[in-house]
C-alpha cells in the first residue's frame, strides 16, 4: 500500500509540477513561435527521475503531453506529434539519469575541472536532445516527401523549432536541476552538505537569467515585425539563447567549483580541530588519571611503612588501603580504555591499503569485541545483503571505525542487549548501518562526529570522532538517527567504492 501511495503521489506531483512550469514558460518566454527559449520543466523532469527513480516516468510523460498541448490563450489543442515527444521527454530524463549514474557524478564533489564540465554538459546540452530530435524527426517523417535530396524537408521552421526546443530544455535543466537537488529529498551526501553554500548563489543566478530573458522578450515585442525581419530576429534569438547557455554553464560551474573547494577546506579545518581535541583529550584523560594513580600509590606505600609493625588485621588502615587500591584499579581501567581510543585514533590516520573490504572489517572488529559481547550476554547479528565492492579506505582505518561503532553500541545496549549490523549497496555507495537497543541519541543533541561527546563509561568520547575521520578520508558520510525497530541509536556510514 505504501509503495502504491508513493507511486501515485510522485506521479501526480510530476504531472502538476511539469504542467505549471510549462504554462509559466509559455506565458513568459515564448515569442512569435511555438519554440520556448527557457523550458524549466525539463529540469523538474530530470530532477524527479534522478531523485525518485523510474517510478516517476509516467508522470513526466503525461505532464509533458499536457504541457505541450496547452496554450495560455487558446486552451488545449492536441496534435499527433505530442505523444511521441512526451515519451521522448520521459526517455530524455532517463538518459540524463543513466549518464550521471554511469559516470558516478552524483557522488562527486565536482572540484576537478574535467568532472565538473562533464556534469554540466550532461545536465545541459548533451543530455537534453531526445525530445527535440523526436520533434524534428516526426516533422520530417510527416512532411509527405522523404527524398533526402529535397531540402524542403529541412524547412527552417522545423530546424529552428527543434534548435530552440533543444536549447530551451538545456537551459531549463541547467537552471533548475541543481536547485531541485537541494530542495527535493535527495539523499546524496555531497548535495546535502552543499545545501548551505549553493542555495543562495543558485537563486541569484536563476533570477539573473530569468530577468535577462524577460528583458529580451520586452525588447522584441517593441519592434514592429515584418516578414522580412522575422528570419534575422529568429537568428538573433538563437544566438542570444546560446549566449545564455554559455553564461549558465560558466556561472553554474563557478558556483559548484567554489562551493566544492569551500567544503573541502571546511573538512580540513574539521580534521585539524579533531587533532587538537584529540591531543587535549590525551593530556587530560590519560595524564590526570596517571597523576591521581601515582598519588594513591604513594599513600598506600606511606601507610604501609607507617603501620607495618601493627599485627591487628582489623586496624582501620587496612580498609583505607583496600579503598585506595579499588580506586587505583578503576583509574587503571580508564587508562586502558582511553589507551585503546588513542590507538584507534592513530590507526584512523594510517592508510595501510588503497582499498578495504567492509565485510572483513566487520568480522575482525566483531571478533576483537567478542569477549565484551559474551560478558554482557549481548546478541550481535550481522546481515550483509550482497557481495560488496571494496571501498576507498585503508583496511586498518576501516576496522578501527567499525570497532568504535560496535564498542559504542555494546556500551549503550548493556546487559542482554541486541546489536544489529546491516550492510549493502545504496545509491552507488557501500552503506553500513549499526543499531542497538540502548537509550539512543537525545533529539535535541544529535551528534555529528565532529566534537567530543561526554562519555558515561570513563572514556574520552573520541569514538565517533575516530569514525568521522575515517569516513572523511574515504570521501563518504555518516548519519545519526534513532532506530525505529530496536529503539536505540542508529548510525549509518556511506563509503565510496574504490
Amino acid at each position: 500500500m505504501k509503495k502504491f501511495v508513493d507511486l501515485i503521489s510522485i506521479n501526480l506531483a510530476a504531472i502538476s509540477g511539469y504542467f505549471l512550469l510549462a504554462l509559466l514558460a509559455k506565458e513568459a518566454f515564448a515569442w512569435q513561435s511555438t519554440a520556448i527559449t527557457l523550458w524549466p520543466a525539463s529540469g523538474l523532469a530530470n530532477a524527479l527521475l534522478i531523485s525518485h527513480g523510474w517510478i516517476a516516468l509516467p508522470g513526466i510523460a503525461i505532464g509533458n503531453f499536457l504541457g505541450t498541448a496547452f496554450d495560455p490563450n487558446a486552451g488545449f489543442s492536441f496534435q499527433p506529434f505530442m505523444l511521441p515527444v512526451a515519451i521522448a521527454a520521459a526517455a530524455q530524463a532517463g538518459f540524463v539519469r543513466w549518464m550521471l549514474i554511469r559516470k558516478n557524478l552524483l557522488n562527486d564533489p565536482l572540484t576537478r575541472i574535467p568532472r565538473l564540465i562533464t556534469f554540466l554538459l550532461i545536465i545541459g546540452p548533451l543530455g537534453n536532445w531526445p525530445a527535440a530530435a523526436t520533434f524534428l524527426s516526426y516533422r520530417i517523417a510527416n512532411s509527405g516527401n522523404l527524398n533526402i535530396n529535397n531540402f524542403s524537408l529541412l524547412d527552417s521552421n522545423y530546424v529552428n523549432g527543434s534548435f530552440f526546443w533543444w536549447l530551451g530544455d538545456s537551459l531549463g535543466s541547467l537552471l533548475l536541476l541543481p536547485l531541485l537537488f537541494l530542495l527535493l529529498p535527495f539523499k546524496r551526501p555531497i548535495w546535502l552538505e552543499r545545501r548551505t553554500y549553493l542555495l543562495s548563489p543558485l537563486l541569484a543566478m536563476i533570477a539573473l537569467l530569468i530577468t535577462g530573458s524577460f528583458l529580451e522578450r520586452m525588447l522584441l515585442e517593441r519592434i514592429d515585425i515584418t516578414p522580412q525581419m522575422l528570419e534575422p530576429i529568429q537568428g538573433l534569438r538563437l544566438l542570444s539563447t546560446f549566449a545564455w547557455i554559455v553564461v549558465a554553464l560558466g556561472v553554474l560551474g563557478l558556483i559548484l567549483q567554489i562551493s566544492g573547494k569551500y567544503l573541502e577546506q571546511e573538512k580540513l579545518l574539521s580534521r585539524s580541530r579533531l587533532t587538537g581535541d584529540a591531543a587535549g583529550a590525551v593530556i587530560h584523560e590519560i595524564g590526570q588519571p596517571l597523576i591521581r594513580l601515582r598519588l594513591r600509590l604513594e599513600n598506600i606505600v606511606k601507610w604501609h611503612k607507617k603501620n607495618s609493625n601493627i599485627e591487628n588485621k582489623d586496624f582501620p588502615f587496612n580498609k583505607n588501603i583496600t579503598n585506595e587500591a579499588e580506586k587505583s584499579l578503576q583509574e587503571l581501567n580508564a587508562v586502558v580504555v582511553n589507551t585503546r581510543s588513542i590507538q584507534d585514533l592513530t590507526l584512523a590516520g594510517i592508510r595501510d591499503t588503497n582499498a578495504a573490504n567492509l565485510a572483513d572489517a566487520i568480522a575482525m572488529a566483531s571478533a576483537q569485541l567478542r569477549s565484551d559481547f559474551d560478558r554482557l550476554d549481548q546478541d550481535l547479528s550481522v546481515l550483509i545483503k550482497q557481495e560488496l565492492p571494496e571501498v576507498s579506505s585503508g583496511q586498518v582505518q576501516l576496522q578501527a571505525a567499525i570497532r568504535n561503532l560496535l564498542s559504542n553500541a555494546s556500551k549503550a545496549a548493556g546487559e542482554h542487549g541486541v546489536i544489529r549490523i546491516n550492510a549493502g549497496l545504496m545509491l552507488g555507495y557501500v552503506v553500513c548501518e549499526i543499531e542497538d537497543t540502548g537509550s539512543g541519541f537525545a533529539p535535541s543533541s544529535m551528534p555529528d562526529g565532529r566534537e567530543r561527546i561526554k562519555s558515561k563509561t570513563g572514556g574520552m568520547g573520541l569514538g565517533l570522532m575516530i569514525v568521522r575521520r575515517v569516513i572523511d578520508d574515504n570521501g563518504g558520510e555518516i548519519e545519526f538517527s534513532s532506530s525505529k525497530e530496536l529503539g536505540g541509536a542508529k548510525v549509518r556510514i556511506w563509503l565510496k567504492p574504490s
